[in-house]
Protein backbone atom coordinates (compact mmCIF):
# COMPACT_ATOMS: atom_id res chain seq x y z
CA UNK A 1 0.00 0.00 0.00
CA UNK A 2 0.92 3.48 -0.70
CA UNK A 3 2.32 5.91 1.99
CA UNK A 4 0.95 9.25 0.15
CA UNK A 5 -1.83 10.69 1.62
CA UNK A 6 -3.99 11.33 -0.93
CA UNK A 7 -5.50 14.89 -0.68
CA UNK A 8 -9.20 15.18 -0.09
CA UNK A 9 -11.70 17.92 -2.35
CA UNK A 10 -11.69 19.85 0.42
CA UNK A 11 -8.33 20.34 1.04
CA UNK A 12 -7.67 21.28 -2.68
CA UNK A 13 -10.34 23.85 -1.66
CA UNK A 14 -8.16 26.83 -1.00
CA UNK A 15 -5.87 26.13 -3.54
CA UNK A 16 -8.08 25.75 -6.60
CA UNK A 17 -9.80 29.14 -5.40
CA UNK A 18 -6.26 30.93 -6.12
CA UNK A 19 -5.23 29.05 -8.60
CA UNK A 20 -8.23 30.44 -10.99
CA UNK A 21 -6.99 33.71 -11.00
CA UNK A 22 -2.92 33.10 -10.79
CA UNK A 23 -1.61 35.24 -13.64
CA UNK A 24 0.57 38.50 -12.47
CA UNK A 25 0.67 41.61 -9.93
CA UNK A 26 -2.10 43.38 -9.40
CA UNK A 27 -2.18 47.07 -9.47
CA UNK A 28 -4.21 49.34 -7.08
CA UNK A 29 -7.18 50.94 -8.92
CA UNK A 30 -10.56 49.14 -8.30
CA UNK A 31 -12.91 47.88 -11.05
CA UNK A 32 -16.14 48.27 -9.88
CA UNK A 33 -16.39 44.23 -10.60
CA UNK A 34 -15.74 43.48 -6.97
CA UNK A 35 -18.64 44.66 -4.56
CA UNK A 36 -15.81 45.83 -1.70
CA UNK A 37 -11.74 46.54 -2.39
CA UNK A 38 -11.24 47.80 0.98
CA UNK A 39 -10.09 44.35 2.67
CA UNK A 40 -8.11 43.25 0.16
CA UNK A 41 -4.31 42.89 1.03
CA UNK A 42 -1.16 42.47 -0.79
CA UNK A 43 0.26 38.88 -0.51
CA UNK A 44 2.45 36.50 -2.63
CA UNK A 45 1.71 33.50 -3.43
CA UNK A 46 3.28 29.77 -3.20
CA UNK A 47 5.63 30.88 -6.27
CA UNK A 48 6.49 34.61 -4.70
CA UNK A 49 4.12 36.16 -7.19
CA UNK A 50 2.17 39.25 -5.62
CA UNK A 51 -1.76 39.71 -5.98
CA UNK A 52 -3.96 41.29 -3.83
CA UNK A 53 -6.28 38.75 -2.01
CA UNK A 54 -8.83 38.99 0.68
CA UNK A 55 -10.25 35.64 2.66
CA UNK A 56 -13.05 35.63 4.95
CA UNK A 57 -11.09 34.26 8.30
CA UNK A 58 -15.08 32.17 9.43
CA UNK A 59 -14.13 30.20 5.65
CA UNK A 60 -13.66 26.51 6.86
CA UNK A 61 -12.67 24.60 3.44
CA UNK A 62 -13.44 20.86 4.96
CA UNK A 63 -17.33 22.66 4.56
CA UNK A 64 -17.54 22.76 0.93
CA UNK A 65 -16.82 19.97 -2.04
CA UNK A 66 -17.87 21.37 -5.11
CA UNK A 67 -17.84 24.23 -6.48
CA UNK A 68 -20.24 26.35 -9.43
CA UNK A 69 -18.17 28.31 -11.72
CA UNK A 70 -20.03 31.03 -13.52
CA UNK A 71 -18.92 31.81 -17.39
CA UNK A 72 -16.10 34.19 -16.98
CA UNK A 73 -16.88 37.57 -18.42
CA UNK A 74 -15.85 41.32 -19.50
CA UNK A 75 -16.21 43.93 -17.33
CA UNK A 76 -17.42 46.35 -18.11
CA UNK A 77 -18.87 44.95 -21.76
CA UNK A 78 -15.76 46.19 -23.85
CA UNK A 79 -16.48 48.09 -27.38
CA UNK A 80 -14.71 46.49 -30.03
CA UNK A 81 -11.90 48.60 -31.85
CA UNK A 82 -10.77 48.35 -35.76
CA UNK A 83 -7.93 46.08 -33.87
CA UNK A 84 -9.89 44.10 -31.93
CA UNK A 85 -13.03 42.69 -32.76
CA UNK A 86 -16.19 41.19 -30.80
CA UNK A 87 -15.72 38.01 -32.18
CA UNK A 88 -12.04 38.03 -31.03
CA UNK A 89 -13.13 39.06 -27.54
CA UNK A 90 -15.76 36.55 -27.36
CA UNK A 91 -13.18 33.71 -28.79
CA UNK A 92 -10.73 34.67 -26.23
CA UNK A 93 -13.24 34.80 -22.98
CA UNK A 94 -14.55 31.31 -24.40
CA UNK A 95 -10.68 30.19 -24.55
CA UNK A 96 -9.68 31.30 -20.97
CA UNK A 97 -12.81 29.84 -19.74
CA UNK A 98 -12.70 26.48 -20.57
CA UNK A 99 -9.24 25.87 -19.82
CA UNK A 100 -9.46 26.87 -16.48
CA UNK A 101 -12.89 24.97 -16.13
CA UNK A 102 -11.11 21.69 -16.83
CA UNK A 103 -8.20 22.56 -15.05
CA UNK A 104 -10.03 22.89 -11.86
CA UNK A 105 -12.71 19.94 -12.65
CA UNK A 106 -9.88 17.77 -12.75
CA UNK A 107 -9.20 17.82 -9.23
CA UNK A 108 -12.82 19.02 -8.12
CA UNK A 109 -16.04 18.71 -9.06
CA UNK A 110 -17.50 21.34 -10.82
CA UNK A 111 -21.86 21.52 -10.72
CA UNK A 112 -24.14 24.11 -11.88
CA UNK A 113 -26.60 23.67 -8.72
CA UNK A 114 -26.22 25.79 -5.43
CA UNK A 115 -26.80 23.69 -2.59
CA UNK A 116 -25.15 23.03 0.31
CA UNK A 117 -21.26 22.78 0.20
CA UNK A 118 -21.27 24.08 -3.18
CA UNK A 119 -18.87 27.57 -3.93
CA UNK A 120 -20.30 29.57 -6.41
CA UNK A 121 -17.15 31.45 -8.08
CA UNK A 122 -17.58 34.39 -10.54
CA UNK A 123 -14.79 36.31 -12.18
CA UNK A 124 -14.18 38.97 -14.86
CA UNK A 125 -11.78 39.99 -17.05
CA UNK A 126 -11.38 43.98 -16.31
CA UNK A 127 -9.55 46.58 -17.10
CA UNK A 128 -7.76 50.07 -15.15
CA UNK A 129 -6.23 52.89 -16.23
CA UNK A 130 -4.85 56.43 -15.20
CA UNK A 131 -6.28 58.10 -18.20
CA UNK A 132 -9.49 59.67 -17.04
CA UNK A 133 -9.58 60.40 -21.09
CA UNK A 134 -10.45 56.72 -21.49
CA UNK A 135 -14.44 55.72 -21.33
CA UNK A 136 -14.45 52.32 -18.89
CA UNK A 137 -15.74 50.61 -22.03
CA UNK A 138 -12.97 51.24 -24.03
CA UNK A 139 -10.44 49.73 -21.43
CA UNK A 140 -10.22 45.79 -22.50
CA UNK A 141 -9.49 46.36 -26.04
CA UNK A 142 -6.54 48.73 -24.76
CA UNK A 143 -5.93 46.61 -22.44
CA UNK A 144 -5.20 43.17 -24.49
CA UNK A 145 -2.48 44.77 -26.35
CA UNK A 146 0.88 46.00 -25.46
CA UNK A 147 1.57 48.61 -28.32
CA UNK A 148 1.01 52.03 -29.15
CA UNK A 149 -2.89 53.13 -29.85
CA UNK A 150 -3.07 55.61 -32.36
CA UNK A 151 -6.05 58.23 -31.25
CA UNK A 152 -6.43 61.02 -34.10
CA UNK A 153 -3.43 62.25 -35.85
CA UNK A 154 -0.68 61.43 -32.97
CA UNK A 155 0.30 58.05 -31.66
CA UNK A 156 -0.10 57.55 -27.87
CA UNK A 157 0.07 54.94 -25.48
CA UNK A 158 -1.92 54.29 -22.15
CA UNK A 159 -1.16 53.12 -18.86
CA UNK A 160 -3.76 50.53 -18.85
CA UNK A 161 -3.62 46.70 -17.38
CA UNK A 162 -5.69 43.97 -17.83
CA UNK A 163 -6.92 42.31 -14.55
CA UNK A 164 -8.35 39.04 -13.98
CA UNK A 165 -10.82 39.33 -10.63
CA UNK A 166 -12.88 36.87 -8.59
CA UNK A 167 -15.19 36.39 -5.75
CA UNK A 168 -16.04 33.27 -4.25
CA UNK A 169 -19.41 32.94 -2.33
CA UNK A 170 -21.12 30.21 -0.71
CA UNK A 171 -24.29 29.46 -3.04
CA UNK A 172 -26.98 29.41 -0.17
CA UNK A 173 -26.20 31.96 1.67
CA UNK A 174 -24.46 34.45 -0.34
CA UNK A 175 -21.90 34.85 2.38
CA UNK A 176 -18.21 36.09 0.50
CA UNK A 177 -15.69 33.61 1.26
CA UNK A 178 -12.33 35.59 -0.97
CA UNK A 179 -11.66 37.91 -3.52
CA UNK A 180 -8.93 38.19 -5.08
CA UNK A 181 -7.75 40.58 -7.69
CA UNK A 182 -4.17 39.88 -10.52
CA UNK A 183 -3.07 41.27 -13.31
CA UNK A 184 -2.25 39.94 -16.52
CA UNK A 185 -0.01 40.80 -19.48
CA UNK A 186 -1.43 41.90 -22.72
CA UNK A 187 -0.11 40.26 -25.78
CA UNK A 188 2.04 42.36 -27.78
CA UNK A 189 1.32 43.45 -31.63
CA UNK A 190 2.75 45.07 -34.42
CA UNK A 191 1.32 48.15 -35.30
CA UNK A 192 -2.79 47.91 -36.35
CA UNK A 193 -2.32 44.10 -36.87
CA UNK A 194 -5.95 42.82 -35.58
CA UNK A 195 -6.12 40.86 -32.47
CA UNK A 196 -6.95 36.82 -32.43
CA UNK A 197 -7.36 34.08 -30.66
CA UNK A 198 -4.17 32.93 -32.65
CA UNK A 199 -2.11 36.10 -31.76
CA UNK A 200 -3.39 35.92 -28.35
CA UNK A 201 -3.07 32.00 -27.48
CA UNK A 202 0.78 31.19 -26.55
CA UNK A 203 -0.13 34.05 -23.86
CA UNK A 204 -3.34 31.91 -22.60
CA UNK A 205 -1.79 29.22 -22.60
CA UNK A 206 1.20 29.91 -20.59
CA UNK A 207 -1.53 31.21 -18.09
CA UNK A 208 -3.51 27.66 -18.29
CA UNK A 209 0.28 26.10 -17.94
CA UNK A 210 0.61 27.46 -14.43
CA UNK A 211 -3.50 26.92 -13.68
CA UNK A 212 -2.75 23.15 -14.87
CA UNK A 213 1.18 23.15 -12.12
CA UNK A 214 -0.83 24.14 -9.20
CA UNK A 215 -3.85 21.87 -9.78
CA UNK A 216 -1.27 18.90 -10.41
CA UNK A 217 0.52 19.78 -7.30
CA UNK A 218 -2.49 20.11 -5.40
CA UNK A 219 -4.00 16.74 -6.62
CA UNK A 220 -4.16 13.45 -5.17
CA UNK A 221 -0.91 11.05 -6.42
CA UNK A 222 -1.80 8.81 -9.11
CA UNK A 223 -2.47 5.33 -8.15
Amino acid sequence: MSNHKKIKPTSFLLGAMLVMVTIAPVLAQDTGFLKDYSQLEMRKDAKGVERKIWINPKLRPQNYQKIIIEPITFFPAPSPTEQVSMGALDEIRAYIDSGVRKAVEASMPVVSTDGPGVIRFRWAITASSVDKSLKAYQLIPFALIVTAAKRGTGIETYDVKLMVEGEWLDSVSGEVLARAVRVAKGVEVKGDTPLTLKVVQPQLDSWMAAIKEDVARLSPPAK
